[in-house]
């Protein structure tokens, strides 16, 4: 009963704000004119569908370099199709880790100086599988493979004055940090739904260590797009996209405030999750201001896998 309670006032307090209504309500307010990102250089994960590939078509209207990166080489054909100027287009299967190792290094070994790093990849697993290493696919690739990536670009791969935008989800104002619930060793102690949102509480606490420890002007960001009608979210939340259809976001909308964010640099201490172009609290509710999780106790733990 407090579960069902819990879950009836969040879809309460958030619904509207999550939602394609809130997306063109706050719309409203926003200056009107075009993004330029030209000379810039923007690498997105899981950019052959949904809100990745919406943020590959719209930062190549504007002007940039884009390396699309996703595992399925057909999809990213495709995306390379739906743009009307070149993009570079990386094969790499975001859940192993040694192929995003290799990814990072194949970036700095032909000389790209990324000038904004979007980590868009993120994937809710209902069937417990794992990596190559053996490892919680859906851990893998919502939050391991992400810091690697990161860090390895970090030290020779980012434009010193770099942007980097997680995508978060606003599942994570349900979840505090917990990082023995990160990953699951099997099958029985696997909740992917719940992983999910503590993996996304998990991003924001990443970005927050990044921007306070970053010796450049570089730029650390989480921010979350809303509800967006994604293949992800028919295939993981079925009941969810069904009763919520109408006024779920389409992926353009969803990606705004990712191409906003790359273009505009408003500044960031890392401690807000941004929303439809404003820095939001990271917290909705006591609970999950943890005291006993830190960045640091979340640092040990990613490095366990490495």
């Amino acid at each position: 009963m407090r579960v069902i309670l819990g879950i009836l006032l969040f879809y309460a307090r958030f619904g509207v704000s999550f939602s394609a209504i809130g997306f063109f309500a706050r719309r409203l307010f926003w200056r009107n004119g075009s993004f330029d990102l030209s000379g810039k250089t923007i690498l997105i994960t899981g950019a052959s569908g949904g809100i990745g590939a919406a943020v590959a078509r719209d930062t190549a209207v504007a002007g940039a370099n884009v390396i699309a990166v996703a595992r399925n080489p057909e999809k990213l054909a495709q995306l390379q199709d739906s743009i009307a100027t070149p993009i570079q287009t990386r094969v790499c299967d975001l859940s192993d880790t040694s192929a995003v190792r290799a990814l990072a290094q194949s970036l700095m070994d032909d000389g790209e100086s990324i000038d904004v790093l979007v980590n868009n990849v993120g994937v809710m697993l209902h069937e417990f599988s794992t990596n190559a290493d053996g490892v919680d696919t859906q851990f893998a690739t919502n939050l391991l493979n992400q810091y690697v990536l990161t860090e390895a670009l970090q030290q020779n791969g980012l434009s010193s004055d770099a942007a980097v935008i997680t995508v978060a989800s606003g599942g994570m104002y349900m979840a505090p940090l917990v990082t023995a619930a990160l990953a699951s060793d099997d099958a029985t102690a696997h909740d992917g739904t719940q992983a999910y949102a503590i993996q996304k509480r998990a991003q924001v606490v990443l970005t927050e260590h990044w921007q306070s420890q970053t010796d450049t002007t570089a730029t650390f960001y989480v921010m979350h797009p809303g509800w967006v009608d994604t293949a992800g979210v028919k295939q993981s939340l079925p009941t969810f996209r069904k009763l919520l259809a109408p006024i779920l976001r389409n992926a353009t909308q969803g990606a705004d405030t990712i191409v906003w964010l790359a273009a505009s640099r408003p500044a960031s201490t890392g401690d807000s999750i941004w929303l439809d172009r404003k820095a939001r609290s990271v917290h909705a509710y006591g609970f999950t201001r943890t005291r006993s999780e830190s960045a640091e106790t979340l640092l040990g733990f990613l490095k366990k896998f490495l």
